[in-house]
Protein backbone atom coordinates (compact mmCIF):
# COMPACT_ATOMS: atom_id res chain seq x y z
CA UNK A 1 0.00 0.00 0.00
CA UNK A 2 1.65 3.43 -0.66
CA UNK A 3 0.35 6.56 -0.12
CA UNK A 4 0.44 10.26 -2.28
CA UNK A 5 -0.64 13.37 -1.65
CA UNK A 6 -2.05 15.98 -4.32
CA UNK A 7 -3.27 19.70 -4.13
CA UNK A 8 -6.71 19.14 -3.04
CA UNK A 9 -6.44 14.75 -2.65
CA UNK A 10 -4.92 12.08 -1.25
CA UNK A 11 -4.74 8.83 -3.00
CA UNK A 12 -4.26 5.37 -1.26
CA UNK A 13 -3.34 1.95 -3.73
CA UNK A 14 -4.45 -1.09 -2.44
CA UNK A 15 -5.45 -4.79 -3.58
CA UNK A 16 -9.85 -5.31 -2.90
CA UNK A 17 -11.03 -8.78 -2.82
CA UNK A 18 -12.56 -9.61 -6.24
CA UNK A 19 -14.49 -12.98 -6.12
CA UNK A 20 -11.61 -15.56 -5.82
CA UNK A 21 -9.19 -12.95 -6.63
CA UNK A 22 -7.96 -9.45 -5.96
CA UNK A 23 -7.77 -6.16 -8.18
CA UNK A 24 -5.81 -2.98 -7.78
CA UNK A 25 -7.34 -0.01 -6.95
CA UNK A 26 -6.74 3.70 -6.22
CA UNK A 27 -9.00 5.35 -3.95
CA UNK A 28 -8.96 8.79 -3.56
CA UNK A 29 -10.41 11.37 -0.85
CA UNK A 30 -10.49 14.98 -1.04
CA UNK A 31 -9.26 16.33 1.66
CA UNK A 32 -10.51 18.64 4.44
CA UNK A 33 -14.65 17.17 4.06
CA UNK A 34 -16.23 14.29 5.00
CA UNK A 35 -17.06 12.64 1.34
CA UNK A 36 -16.46 8.99 0.65
CA UNK A 37 -13.36 7.92 -0.97
CA UNK A 38 -13.86 7.76 -4.56
CA UNK A 39 -12.27 4.26 -5.77
CA UNK A 40 -10.73 4.01 -9.29
CA UNK A 41 -9.59 0.39 -11.03
CA UNK A 42 -6.26 0.32 -12.34
CA UNK A 43 -4.38 -2.71 -14.45
CA UNK A 44 -7.40 -2.67 -17.06
CA UNK A 45 -9.31 -4.46 -14.13
CA UNK A 46 -6.87 -7.52 -14.44
CA UNK A 47 -7.22 -9.64 -11.44
CA UNK A 48 -4.38 -11.28 -9.49
CA UNK A 49 -4.45 -14.94 -7.49
CA UNK A 50 -2.54 -12.98 -4.63
CA UNK A 51 -2.92 -9.40 -2.82
CA UNK A 52 0.42 -8.56 -2.88
CA UNK A 53 0.78 -9.19 -6.46
CA UNK A 54 -2.33 -6.60 -6.49
CA UNK A 55 -1.19 -4.36 -4.34
CA UNK A 56 2.26 -4.04 -6.21
CA UNK A 57 -0.22 -3.40 -9.55
CA UNK A 58 -1.81 -0.74 -7.45
CA UNK A 59 1.30 1.09 -6.36
CA UNK A 60 3.21 0.94 -9.62
CA UNK A 61 0.01 3.12 -11.08
CA UNK A 62 -0.31 5.54 -8.25
CA UNK A 63 3.76 6.29 -9.45
CA UNK A 64 1.92 7.41 -12.90
CA UNK A 65 -0.43 9.89 -11.27
CA UNK A 66 0.52 13.07 -11.44
CA UNK A 67 -2.64 14.98 -10.13
CA UNK A 68 -6.56 14.82 -9.66
CA UNK A 69 -9.30 16.74 -11.05
CA UNK A 70 -11.54 19.03 -9.44
CA UNK A 71 -14.18 16.05 -10.46
CA UNK A 72 -12.25 13.41 -8.53
CA UNK A 73 -10.77 11.90 -11.98
CA UNK A 74 -7.04 10.46 -11.63
CA UNK A 75 -5.05 12.52 -14.46
CA UNK A 76 -1.85 10.59 -15.54
CA UNK A 77 1.64 11.07 -16.89
CA UNK A 78 0.10 9.92 -20.10
CA UNK A 79 -2.36 12.51 -20.06
CA UNK A 80 0.17 15.24 -20.25
CA UNK A 81 2.00 14.23 -23.39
Amino acid sequence: MARKHFSQFEALSSAVPAGDAFEAVIAIKRRDTDESARVHQVANGQRYDLASEADAAAEAALTKVVEVSDDGNLIWESDLG
